[in-house]
């Protein structure tokens, strides 16, 4: 993480010292599916001396060549299923098969596409390299036993962040779900995220592409090869760059073909509140190319939404 006006590198309490909510954003990248599960609201979380866990997701293409296993993901449960059902789900846990997806839905992933995920919503991720947007917490507790293919989920993970005094009490697990999140009829109405244009010229474009949690956002920036734009936002933020090359103030920015481990990489960086007012000037490097970077964001006063 380096800072546009100093050049100094800023460690985690700097980082801390911007953010009034500790946030990170990760790329997760499956070959099959995830067991339908969940993350707990701040009330189960602060049980177990943590947060509860917003996620946000996004599926840029730079990222995707192809769907895997299964490009698919479940969110949440069937308008009219009833709770009854779910708690035998869980009670059947370890008998096998426990059949939560019967009370679910997959929805197809779109490329370019992102989804709001909530605490208490639950969700089993497609098979596809997701840009993640999230709270800091991995409070977590998966409630499916067997995935598509015959994975079996060990039970301890059902109890994971669980606290001790109610380990083998179901009606717990069924009150860390937010019900009626997770049967809205609108669902995909309410948490579906298709980009939105904030800012575009003939060199460049921004896009919000995760708006709808309170807690963290983020934005897709392309710049049209051969051009330089000054782009200027209202908080700190980190960003990775997906494709292209170019400068980034003073810096080399590249998306690399081959990472080896242990290598160093120019993909990555941290822009802090006082540099991302003033404005970052940045060029693409390629006549061919654009520059595509995603930018996530703690909280930012420009997003509307």
């Amino acid at each position: 993480m380096v800072d546009e006006l100093k050049g100094e590198i800023i460690g985690e309490n700097l980082w801390n010292k911007y953010h009034k909510w500790p946030m990170f954003s990760k790329f997760f990248d499956n070959v099959g599916p995830l067991p339908h599960h969940i993350h707990h609201r701040d009330e189960h979380a602060k049980r177990v001396g943590s947060d509860g866990k917003p996620e946000m997701y996004f599926f840029p293409a730079q990222m995707n060549n192809y769907g895997a296993e299964f490009p698919y993901t479940f969110f949440g449960l069937n308008p009219d299923c009833k709770k009854e059902d779910i708690k035998k789900c869980l009670e059947n846990f370890t008998k096998g098969d426990n059949h939560l997806l019967d009370y679910s839905q997959a929805y197809n992933i779109e490329l370019d596409t992102g989804w709001d995920v909530p605490p208490g919503v639950l969700h089993a991720p497609a098979s596809l390299c997701t840009y993640e947007p999230q709270f800091a917490s991995d409070v977590y507790a998966m409630y499916q036993s067997v995935l598509l293919g015959g994975h079996c989920v060990p039970e301890d993970l059902l109890w994971k962040n669980c606290p001790p005094e109610e380990k083998g009490n179901f009606d717990y697990l069924m009150d860390v779900i937010d019900w009626e999140a997770n049967v809205d009829p609108k669902f995909k109405e309410h948490r579906f995220m298709r980009p939105i244009v904030d800012k575009e010229d003939d060199k460049h474009k921004e896009e919000w592409i995760c708006y709808k949690s309170k807690l963290a956002c983020a934005k897709r920036l392309t710049v049209y090869p051969g051009q330089t734009v000054t782009v200027k936002d209202s908080a700190a933020y980190g960003f990775i760059l997906i494709e292209g090359h170019g400068k980034f103030g003073k810096w080399d920015i590249e998306t690399p073909t081959l990472i080896r481990y242990g290598e160093l990489t120019n993909d990555e960086f941290f822009v802090t509140e006082k540099a991302a007012k003033k404005g970052i000037t940045i060029t693409n490097g390629s006549k061919t190319e654009n520059i595509v970077m995603l930018k996530h964001f703690a909280e930012n006063p420009d997003l509307k939404f």
